[in-house]
Parts: C-alpha cells; structure tokens; sequence
C-alpha cells in the first residue's frame, strides 16, 4: 500500500532537481543557498507534517527578491538575474505547504529553471534531464488527479503500477511524433538563447594580435576552438588560416584593415571541409590554409586570403570551405612591396645589422630567405613556452641571448628581419594540427594549438608560406608525430563525437539543413521507378513488417498460444454445441450445468476429470489427460 501524497511529494522533489542540476553551476552563491536551504527545509517540513511559516508569508518574501534582481537586468547582463530569480521562487515554493496547485507550479518552475540552463550551455545533458523531467511530470500529473479527488488515499501495488504504466506511456507514445516532426518543423532565424544570454567570454588560444614578450609564461588550454569534417590528411598540411597580420607596432604585431588590393590565384586540387566553430568572441572563419572559398551568409573575403563574420560568432553554427594547401599563394598582379616592408620606428642595433648582413650576401628574395632560413636552423634556438623573454627588447633577447621562445617569438622575429633586408612579409595567425576522431571522421582543434607562422612573397612564386618554428632544434618534439592513443585520450574522442553528433543533429539544424534535405528527397524522387523502387525497398520494409508480427503476437499471445486445459475446455464445448444443439461460450454456462443438459455419460465423465483437477489447482495427469482426448474423440452423440 503507498499513499498518495506521498508519491507525489517525492515527485515533486526529483522534478526540482532536474530543474536545478543542470542549472546549479551557472548560479551565484544566493541562489545555490537558497536552493539547497528550500530543499532541506521542504523535506523536513513534509515528514513531520507541519508548516510553521504560511505561503503568503513566503510570497511576501519573494517580493523584495524580485526587485533586488529586476533592478540588475541590463542590455550586459540579461540572463543572470532572470535564472537567479528563477532559482529562489522555485527554492521558496519547495519549502511551503503544497497543495495540487502548488505542485503544479513547483513542476512549471523546474521546467523553466531547466529551460534557463540552455543559455549558458545546450549540451547532451540537457537532452537527458529534460527526457527523464517529462517521464517524472507525466506521471505527477496523473497522481495529482488523484490526489485532488483525495488526498489520504492509499493505493494498493497492484494499482499503482497500473496508475505508473499509464502516466509512463504518455511521453513515450509522444516519442515517435517527434522523431517525425523535428526534421520537418520550421526553424527560426533568429539566435533566441544566444540573444538573450551574455556575451561569451570563453578563454582563447587565438588573439588579434601577436605581442611576443608579453609575458614570461604562456598557459596551455585544452578549450575546443572548431571542429571540422574532412578526410584525413598529412599532418604537414594542418595550418587553419584564420587571420593577417601586416603591420608592425613596436613588438606587437596587429592586422591594418586598410589592406592593399591584390588577386590571389589558388592553383591545385581542392580540399573540401565542414567547420563547427565554438560560440566565441573571435570574428574569424578559419579552414585549411589557403582557403579558396567559404559558404555562410554575411562571410566577408578580404584579399589577403582570410574570411571574418560580420561580429563574434555567439551562436553554433556551421560553414562549408574549400582550400588549396600548397602552401603558396601566387597573385595576378603583385603586391603593394612598400606596405608589407614597413618596419616598425625601433629596431635593435644588432636585428638592423643581422638584417644587413642578409640583404647583402642575398642577390634576391629568394636567395634571403634562404639565407635566413639557414641561420635560424644553425642558430641552436629552442621552442620553449616558459621562461620567455619579456619587455620592450624581447626580440632582440630572442635572437641574440637566451634563444628560447614559442612560435610568437619565432615567426615576429622571422618577418621583421625579412622585411629589414628588403623582403615582403606578414604574419598569418591561426592553429597548427589537430586529433583526428576516427569514429566521427572529423578533426579536433583546440586552443593549444594556436600558432603563427610567415608568409614571405617571392618575385615568380607569390606568398610562401614559412614556420620558423619547425627550425627549433627541438621542433621534432614538439611536432615529432601524432600524439599517442592512450585509453584517456580514446575515450576523450570518443565522448568528444557524442557531443559533436548532438550539436551537428540538433542544436546546428536550421532551415538551411532542411531545405536541403527537401531538395535531396525531390531529386531522388524524380529518378525513382516503381519496380526497382519496390524491389530497393523490399530489405527495408522486412524490419517494420517483423515488428509489427512480433506486436501482434504479443498482443494476441493468448488466443494463439493457449494452455492444453484451455484447448481441452474449448473442444468440450464446441462438441456439445454440434452433437447436442447446446451453445455457449466458456465462462457463461459452467461445466457441470453444461454436462447435465446433454444427458450424456460421457460429457458428465468429462466435467468431473477436468474439474476434480481444475478445481484442486493441480496439473491433469498423462492417465487423466489421455483419457479427456478419448472422450472428446467420441464425441456426445447419444447411440440409439
């Protein structure tokens, strides 16, 4: 026996906490408390039946709560103080006195603070809560119809699991209409969550300048900065260009928007791509370095070969991009040469006379940049991410004194001594490498993998792509192979693939991806003919049509697969009704009366086998039933 007031408590409380988890990390310290505190205390007050403090005093409460956070919902902030507001009327509702309608709200609470937690993160998780929110809702809904008639009623088991199943069924028989409907339902076009949130501060490997001496120390963050879906390639051609950077500021390196015209020719085959960037505040689309073109609404090309979003990329989304990774980029026309030889008002004694030196034994571009790739290779410089040198001189330390920096150092250095010996130079910043998810064919980059490298421009040739890096003595450490597939790092992809089939399938699936979809079946369609169509869709339809029996079976399981005593009972009657006139269905007419209205001998020798048997709850015997077989095989025609 289980009361039903009860049940539905313990209902209410699990409902809540499916409102609450997902969104508790996201809460400041009053909310959480407030939470916690209404829990503990709504328990308590429930298992000893009494409720010192009234709701309407609670409600009172709530009143100064929602002004204090009504007054802090700005343009800046808009989601925090609506969650938080969220968070401590479901906390205040939990520790009342709970009547039907107060359940009720407890439940449209929950879901809201559920709903609340997609603003700050839409994850598989969410999914999950709110599945098993809508199982535990459905079945309170029917306990509280209940419960509203009365509620000191107490249910047998037996009655309860039939009262469960049935509020159980309602969300799963809702299943397959949403299997149907939600590639078919219209998107918006409008980001909702991501409007309504705050602006993203996620933590970047990608910066929109590159400051070499910054500091002393660089941090590595495994953050996932995109994603994309492409075939495997060589790890050498794993450069995803992102920006440029031409102009030179002191020893920060920064992108002048003023960029000269040029026209870049993208020779050689075409590598095509699916980018997942992460929601961020960086502007730009990266791809395979070079890209030749990327596919997204409002995307802007600039002429030095990189492509930006209008603003920073708040919502998931995906791109199409196709590049060309030769790793040079000739031009129609050249270049604006003094635009990419601007150097910055100081330079170091030493740099100017190592950039000399370099200008003149090279009788040409290509001749310097060889040279100085010589140097840097003979140089003993080390890749290294502490110990860095800092401030104003931090170059000129680099090169000449402790000769240990990473790829800011490497590639700033490079391209100001190219330019001070008469060779065009920028910077391209973007990552290096990627881990390649076998099991969602897709590549995983994140943000310490960021990297710099040069593009130097050769009279013939066009933009050369350079690493100063991989000239570090110790570069085939760092690059030296993939990185091993240890079990942590297998089971890191593979949850990693999960989450990625759950943005790419739900949270990126907009109106494009369906018109798409529509245009594909269209096609199809069209080139489809009856025979081969029937003959295609024949292994197809075995599964449904197997099913489908296997229901029936399951449903009709008790008319075709009877017990021996029934079949004996059913055989009983049918032959009364064809040798005796005597017709009634099993059940109605008991077996004994049915016996005496055949006067026959051996219809009463039946009913009192089968009954002596049926009637003492035991098995009929091999004697008992080989005898029954006899006298159904004799039938009850009376011998004249």
């Amino acid at each position: 026996m289980v009361a039903i007031s009860s049940l539905t408590a313990v209902l209410s409380y699990a409902i809540a906490l499916c409102g609450i988890v997902p969104l508790f990390p996201f809460l400041t310290v009053a909310p959480r408390v407030a939470l916690a505190a209404g829990m503990l205390a709504g328990i308590r007050q429930d298992r000893r039946g009494t409720w010192p403090v009234k709701n309407w005093q609670f409600n009172l409460a709530v009143v100064p709560v929602f002004l204090y956070y009504a007054l802090q919902f700005s343009r800046a902030n808009p989601a925090q103080p609506v969650v938080s507001a969220l968070a401590i009327m479901l906390a205040v509702r939990l520790c009342g006195e709970k009547s039907v309608r107060h359940y009720l709200q407890i439940d449209a609470l929950s879901l809201f603070c559920l709903a609340s937690s997609s603003l700050f993160n839409l994850s598989p998780v969410f999914l999950f809560y709110l599945a098993l929110m809508l199982l535990l809702v459905a079945v309170s809904l029917v306990l509280l119809t209940f419960h509203s008639l009365d509620s000191r009623l107490i249910l047998p088991r037996a009655h309860l699991r039939k009262v469960l199943a049935v509020g159980l069924m309602m969300p799963l028989a809702s299943l397959p209409l949403l299997v149907i409907f939600f590639p078919i339902l219209p998107r918006t076009q409008i980001p909702l969550w991501n409007f309504l949130a705050a602006p993203a501060t996620r933590p970047s490997g990608f910066s929109d300048k590159v400051e070499p001496g910054a500091s002393a120390i660089v941090g590595e963050s495994r953050t996932i900065a995109f994603r994309v879906e492409m075939p495997r390639q060589p790890q050498q051609q794993l450069y995803w260009r992102g920006t440029v950077f031409n102009r030179m500021d002191g020893n920060r390196w920064v992108r002048d928007t003023a960029v000269p015209p040029e026209q870049l020719q993208y020779k050689g085959p075409r590598i095509a791509q699916t980018v997942y960037p992460e929601p961020g505040p960086s502007r730009a689309l990266f791809s395979l370095d070079a890209p030749a073109a990327i596919a997204l609404p409002r995307a802007r090309g600039a002429s030095d070969g990189i492509f930006e979003y209008p603003g920073p990329i708040t919502r998931r989304l995906s791109y199409g991009a196709e590049s060309v990774t030769s790793g040079i980029l000739p031009t129609v026309t050249g270049i604006d040469r003094a635009f990419y030889l601007r150097l910055p008002s100081r330079i170091p004694e030493r740099v100017r006379q190592l950039a000399a030196d370099v200008k003149r034994h090279g009788t040409g571009d290509a001749r310097r940049l060889e040279l100085l790739e010589q140097y840097f290779r003979n140089g003993n410089y080390r890749y290294s991410m502490r110990d860095l040198p800092t401030g104003e001189d931090a170059l000129e330390q680099f090169l000449f004194e402790k000769k240990q920096g990473h790829c800011e150092f490497f590639a700033s250095a490079f391209a100001l001594l190219l330019r001070a010996a008469g060779v065009p130079a920028r910077l391209v910043g973007g990552y290096l490498g990627g881990d390649y998810n076998e099991l969602g064919g897709y590549y995983l980059i994140s943000d310490d993998m960021a990297h710099v490298w040069v593009e130097a421009f050769i009279d013939g040739r066009g933009w050369v792509r350079v690493d100063p890096s991989s000239f570090a003595r110790n570069a085939g450490e760092v690059w030296g192979g993939g990185k091993q597939r240890n079990p942590a790092m297998k089971l890191r992809l593979f949850l990693d693939s999960l989450d990625h089939t759950w943005n790419r399938a739900i949270v990126t699936y907009d109106f494009e991806q369906q018109a798409e979809i529509a245009r594909n079946a269209g096609k199809r369609l069209q080139k489809l003919e009856a025979g081969k169509t029937a003959k295609a869709a024949l292994p197809y339809l075995l599964l449904p049509v197997a099913l489908a029996l296997a229901l029936a079976v399951i449903v009709r399981r008790k008319g075709l697969f009877t017990s021996r005593n029934e079949r004996l009972q059913r055989r009983f009657y049918r032959l009364i009704e064809r040798d005796c006139g005597i017709r009634s269905d099993p059940g109605r007419l008991g077996l004994f009366e049915a016996a005496g209205l055949t006067g026959n001998d051996r219809a009463r020798e039946f009913a009192a086998i089968y009954a002596g048997a049926l009637y003492r709850d035991r098995k009929l015997t091999v004697h008992e039933f080989a005898r029954l077989r006899r006298i159904l095989r004799d039938g009850f025609v009376t011998k004249m």
